[in-house]
């Protein structure tokens, strides 16, 4: 998936800012979720919201580590940066904007075009190319 113009180290430090964002922003949530007001009706669109943005930030945290965790972890690191890139806004951040057009930058000089699939609630990931 990765041609070998892309540098490992820059591609890993990257992911690891991305880490460290989606850890804040999943905590952030966490908050949000503990302290909303009782009882939550199960028709509450911002509570139901807050919960299904933070099982996907649960989900892609989890990829990211698994993606970190090897050595020949490429890959993986651009599969879960392109999640990222995938999903909607989290919120109007400066930080996120940067980290966003950080990532794309760098799927860009990978050949790595994201394709969001909101029907299937999935990314795919292609290579141009190779």
């Amino acid at each position: 998936m990765a041609p070998a113009s892309t540098d490992p180290n820059q591609a890993r430090a990257l992911v690891v800012s991305l880490r460290d964002f989606v850890v804040r922003a999943k905590s952030a949530l966490d908050d949000e979720i503990r302290s909303y007001p009782t009882p939550i009706p199960r028709c509450d669109a911002q509570f139901n919201h807050a919960y299904e943005q933070r099982s996907r930030l649960a989900a892609l945290l989890h990829r990211i580590e698994a993606a970190t965790a090897g050595e020949a972890a490429a890959d993986g690191i651009l599969r879960a940066m392109a999640e990222f890139a995938a999903l909607p806004p989290l919120a109007e951040s400066g930080e996120e904007r940067t980290l966003r057009a950080r990532i794309a930058d760098a799927l860009e000089c990978a050949g790595v075009q994201v394709l969001a699939s909101t029907e299937r609630g999935t990314v795919d990931v292609a290579a141009g190319g190779h």
